[in-house]
């Protein structure tokens, strides 16, 4: 099937908020957040059908940093296909247009997160290497007790999370997003029910499940204990899962490495610079 892709226009809003929709069970007012803020003409590219657009992804400007180079990078963001119009190869032919896109604007990676681990392989198809990772440690109630120390809060309530998190992560291999993206990313959070616990010098992003709190990023410039401190405060948990850079110097006894996303080198440049990153860490989302 001959497919036509392009980027969206305006008369598109309705489809593609209708597949958001079916894909994700988001909110409309969560949607609506997205188109508002993070969407730019240009950076959704769309596969139709009889004129309709039946499949979408949009790419998001943010940065790799490899060994503290910066690198221009797009994030793959919220690629799906109507289940009426899947099979199709409408979505391979989205992911060939990216990549076409990104090269014609001198960009140096497309990054992606699979939703699900089968599409791992998928995506490999089109080039995308298993590039980012994160640490998974687990702790007790009373494990965690163990390990809080006081926490600083001089200055806890003008927390500037843009800055800590690059200063965290500077020293490591990572995606580093924009102010725009990292309010995005809050705002998604939050609408996940997602919480924070923060002091002077570092935040906790978390969501509360059974009986668990899952951290889904820490930065922090102090003792994590601080935070530790706030997260035994804040929430009734009996387990702590804390999802951290591979190398973040927190450590449990059943600890393991899981594989996060991959990323698509566009340029020779680029293909010597993925060759240099080790462990390289996402983290925070957009979704």
């Amino acid at each position: 099937m001959e497919h036509i892709v392009e980027f969206a226009n305006s008369g598109d809003f309705e489809h593609l908020a209708a597949m958001w929709r079916m894909a994700f069970a988001d909110t409309d007012e969560y949607i609506k957040t997205f188109f508002d803020t993070m969407y730019k003409d240009g950076y959704a590219i769309v596969s139709r059908e009889e004129g309709i657009a039946v499949a979408c992804a949009y790419l998001l400007p943010c940065q790799t940093v490899i060994n503290g180079r910066l690198y221009s990078t797009y994030y793959l963001y919220a690629a799906t296909t109507h289940p009426s119009h899947r099979n199709k190869g409408h979505m391979s032919a989205i992911m060939h247009k990216a990549e076409e896109v990104a090269v014609e604007r001198g960009i140096d990676y497309i990054v992606l997160v699979p939703a699900e681990e089968y599409l791992f392989n998928y995506y490999a198809k089109f080039g995308y290497q298993t590039a980012f990772y994160k640490k998974v440690v687990h702790f007790t109630r009373e494990e965690l007790k163990g390990k809080a120390v006081e926490p600083d809060l001089t200055n806890a309530y003008s927390l500037d999370l843009l800055n800590i998190r690059q200063s965290c992560l500077g020293f490591g291999d990572y995606i580093n997003w924009g102010t725009e993206g990292i309010k995005y990313a809050m705002y998604a959070h939050n609408a996940s029910s997602g919480s924070i616990a923060f002091t002077s010098d570092g935040y906790a992003m978390y969501n509360m499940g059974k009986n668990v709190a899952y951290i889904k990023e820490m930065c922090t410039l102090a003792d994590p204990g601080e935070l530790y401190t706030m997260l035994l405060l804040e929430e009734e948990a009996d387990r702590f899962t804390f999802n951290l850079p591979v190398n973040s110097n927190i450590h449990s006894p059943d600890e393991r490495i899981t594989k996060v996303g991959m990323l698509l080198a566009l340029n020779e440049n680029a293909q010597i610079g993925a060759t240099e990153m080790r462990n390289a860490y996402i983290g925070l989302t957009l979704g």
